[in-house]
């Protein structure tokens, strides 16, 4: 029996120690799945985000998190234009950019600095080199090394900087993007480990081990594909947006009376949705706008007039009634009336005071008296003349609304003097013109003008737009319908034209009333231009629900310090 006594408990010194083996193999395990699983799921969070500051958030979160550090940072790669001689090429230079560093101790703070790109700094070495570094130590460094341990913000915010990894952002083509820093790996149930808010010391830290290299590239592997997918998406975004304020700088070249015209359509547009978004009342409060489509909107009014770069431009800035060479013609003709008249006069009253010469007979006034009958009878017909004149000028001068004044009454007024002084001064054609009761556009030259809905189409439709903007084509498509029918180019009703058309609808035709920069019309009052749409809407043709919102939400107001003073 005392024999077997030393060897039973030997068996049970190697069970426990077997036991122990195993767990702490199991931990080990565990906490490597958990590490990978968190890879996993960061790289799966990565994808779907595309805001790169949250992706920098997301990446020192997930990464303090796997690796039990204390603090993180992240550098990016930028360049940067420098300034060039003139008449070069301009030249660009390669920096990094301190963006986003996070303390548990301390707080998030927003560097926002730049450093040069070289291996002086750990950093800038990484970024460099393209390999990872770890340090155990950064105060206990040889002397030796091309990069230094910078303690600036240590010695700023008091805090102890000891082990470190710092990897490089490198993309699919191998280039690196920026540089992932994880500092202080705490030790597990170290008091600085279990309590956040206590100040870190020595012994709370360990080094970085192999396993941490290995995920801490991979994440910063997925790091730097999410953020130049994020980087290209705001690249696309950028190239639209630049290519529509251009084609809006096209289009308001071929007619700069209309300047600004689709920038206010677009804002008051937008605000408009976000009126209709909100409203929690009526046939609408239901109806939500989502971010993609207040874009989607937006690119969609601005871009609603494009097609007018297809339009003639005599015909696109057609002031008045008539061109400007019509109504040159028209003052000639006048000119050659009143020379005409003159001439008649005198020559017929030289042919009466012959014949009462030569018949010898008296003249019934003096000869001054009998001048002056003659010089009057030449100015009343230069006074009607003048009348005609201004009438017709009156005229040629477009009407917002139909029924502002009595074209009719004055064309027929026209009319009877040209045939008591028998003299033709207006054609059938040019008689035509003046009599339209509204706007300075024959029924030739409107549909012209209304053929730009079409060419704006069919322009938009080349386009490759993006999912999420693939309904702007369709919306600009619609601005000018009506909920009747009357509208163009399709004559659609209500159910068939799109929501977001009704709205740019609305504002089109209020900047169109009240923009100080029309020279066929003077601008209007907001309060004259609300009425104006709320005649349209008890007409059928536009919305009245919307137009009430527009009026109530004063959608018309956020344009005001975009028209100046004399708008409001």
């Amino acid at each position: 029996m005392s024999g077997q006594g030393p060897s039973r408990g030997n068996e049970k010194k190697k069970s426990r120690s077997r036991a122990a083996a195993s767990s702490e193999t199991h931990f080990h395990d565990r906490r490597s799945m958990n590490r990978y699983r968190s890879l996993v799921e960061t790289g799966v969070a990565l994808t779907a985000e595309k805001d790169i500051s949250r992706i920098l958030d997301l990446i020192i979160d997930r990464a303090l998190d796997a690796t039990q550090a204390d603090a993180a940072s992240i550098f990016l790669t930028e360049n940067i234009k420098i300034d060039s001689i003139a008449n070069k090429q301009a030249k660009y230079i390669t920096v990094l950019r301190f963006h986003r560093s996070t303390n548990r101790r301390t707080g998030m703070t927003y560097q926002n600095k730049i450093l040069e790109l070289d291996k002086a700094s750990i950093a800038g070495w990484v970024a460099i080199e393209g390999k990872p570094l770890r340090i155990d130590d950064c105060y206990n460094m040889p002397e030796n090394l091309d990069y230094k341990f910078n303690p600036q913000i240590d010695h700023e915010t008091g805090y102890r900087t000891v082990s470190m990894l710092a990897v490089p952002m490198t993309s699919a083509n191998s280039k690196v993007r920026g540089v992932l820093q994880i500092i202080n790996k705490l030790k597990p149930g170290s008091p600085g480990d279990v309590d956040h808010h206590r100040t870190l010391s020595i012994d709370d830290v360990e080094a970085f081990t192999d396993e941490d290299v290995d995920l801490m590239q991979a994440f910063a592997s997925q790091a730097s594909v999410a953020i130049e997918n994020a980087k290209l998406n705001n690249d696309i975004e950028n190239l639209f947006e630049s290519f529509i304020r251009a084609s809006v700088t096209a289009i308001e070249s071929r007619d700069p009376s209309t300047s600004g015209h689709s920038d206010r359509v677009a804002v008051y547009t937008v605000e408009f949705a976000r009126a209709v978004h909100l409203c929690g009342d009526g046939i609408y409060k239901e109806v939500e706008f989502t971010d993609a489509q207040m874009r989607e909107l937006r690119y969609a009014a601005l871009l609603h007039d494009f097609g007018k770069i297809g339009v003639r431009e005599s015909v696109l800035s057609k002031q008045l009634k008539l061109y400007p060479h019509e109504i040159d013609t028209i003052m000639s003709r006048l000119e050659a009336a009143s020379a005409k008249q003159e001439m008649l006069t005198w020559k017929h009253a030289t042919s009466e005071l012959l014949e009462t010469i030569e018949k010898g007979r008296t003249l019934s006034e003096s000869p001054r008296q009998y001048i002056d009958k003659v010089m009057n009878r030449i100015d009343d017909f230069a006074k009607r003349l003048q009348q005609v004149r201004v009438s017709i000028i009156k005229a040629n001068t477009p009407q917002v609304v139909a029924g502002d004044f009595d074209i009719i009454g004055l064309m027929t007024w026209i009319n009877q003097i040209q045939q008591e002084i028998d003299h033709a001064m207006l054609t059938p054609e040019e008689i035509v013109k003046l009599s339209m009761p509204k706007g300075s556009l024959t029924d030739t030259e409107r549909k012209e003008i209304e053929s730009h809905v079409t060419h704006t189409y069919h322009f938009l439709r080349q386009i490759a737009w993006t999912e999420d903007l693939g309904g702007v084509p369709d919306i600009a498509y619609s601005h000018h319908e009506k909920m009747d029918g009357s509208g163009y180019p399709r004559g659609l009703l209500s159910d068939y034209i799109p929501l977001q058309s009704k709205l740019m609808t609305i504002a089109d035709i209020y900047d169109a009333l009240t923009s100080m920069d029309r020279p066929y019309k003077p601008a209007i009052s907001p309060e004259r231009a609300l009425e104006i749409l709320h005649m349209e809407g008890r007409a059928g043709k536009l919305d009245l629900d919307l137009i009430k919102i527009f009026r109530e939400a004063e959608v018309w107001r956020v344009a005001l310090g975009m028209k100046g003073p004399q708008a409001a």
